[in-house]
């Protein structure tokens, strides 16, 4: 079970994911995430994964094809402050390098600056 709270930023959308990201609950995430990718004047979505709880490789599937759905039409899923099981497992499946990936919300506002806004 999890939760995503959007936060709406000039051109991006900082979404916060709370709980689960496994495979019972990759429909609902698939389904709600490509509708903010694809969210008319969005050309950035900021996925917060520092409150994931447990996640799988579906979770991850989901990322990845969400992120390659975005980049056909021009835009991108960033990924913030990752827990530090989700980067385990990124590493894992060997799929670390695929998002552009930050640390803190300092370090996302000197690359994104519409998410200070």
């Amino acid at each position: 079970m999890f939760t995503l709270q959007a936060e709406s930023h000039k051109n991006v959308t900082v979404l916060r994911y709370l709980g689960d990201m496994l495979l019972p609950d990759v429909p609902q995430f698939s389904r709600q995430l490509e509708a903010y990718l694809l969210a008319p004047g969005i050309r950035q979505v900021v996925l917060d994964l520092s409150h994931v709880n447990r996640v799988d490789t579906s979770g991850l599937g989901v990322l990845v094809s969400a992120s390659t759905k975005s980049r056909g039409h021009g835009r991108r899923l960033v990924l913030l402050t990752p827990a530090p099981h989700v980067v385990e497992l990124l590493k894992k499946v060997e799929i670390e390098g695929f998002f552009p990936t930050f640390d803190s919300e300092e370090e996302l506002k000197g690359f994104i600056p519409d998410t200070a806004d």
